[in-house]
């Protein structure tokens, strides 16, 4: 009883102190301000089931046809100016399997205060300097 007694004595101090746990991340990696649940999305990667306002989401624009056919389409084609139909995808990723894909990547506990509008970006990051 003595034990859990002073551990008590101990957490009643760091509240009355103001002492916080550290915080890694402002949001603690969601975006679920203001609700208590958000439904669960299924991951593209591995199939796991992560909350919907923490799974990483990219919105993907292809072409049907990769740019080497492109061209023999193009002139076999009837129809002057045709424009082939683009692949709309959505792909939602649960942070582990979006980290080893290398669609996020972790950056310095500085580097996690500056905030983006959209996606950052990566290529001024990792630019050789010669």
């Amino acid at each position: 009883a003595g034990r859990t007694e002073r551990r008590v004595n101990l957490r009643r101090e760091r509240q009355w102190r103001g002492d916080r746990m550290t915080v890694k991340r402002r949001n603690h990696g969601r975006n679920r301000h203001g609700r208590n649940h958000t439904r669960l999305v299924n991951c593209d990667g591995c199939g796991c089931k992560p909350p919907k306002d923490k799974a990483i989401k990219r919105f993907t624009v292809r072409n049907i046809v990769d740019k080497s056919s492109l061209s023999d389409l193009q002139e076999a084609c009837v129809i002057d100016k045709y424009e082939l139909p683009k692949m709309y995808n959505k792909v939602q990723y649960c942070v582990s399997c979006a980290v080893h894909r290398k669609t996020v990547r972790p950056r310095s506990a500085e580097d996690r205060k500056i905030r983006y509008q959209g996606r950052p970006p990566l290529a001024d990051k990792f630019r050789r300097d010669d």
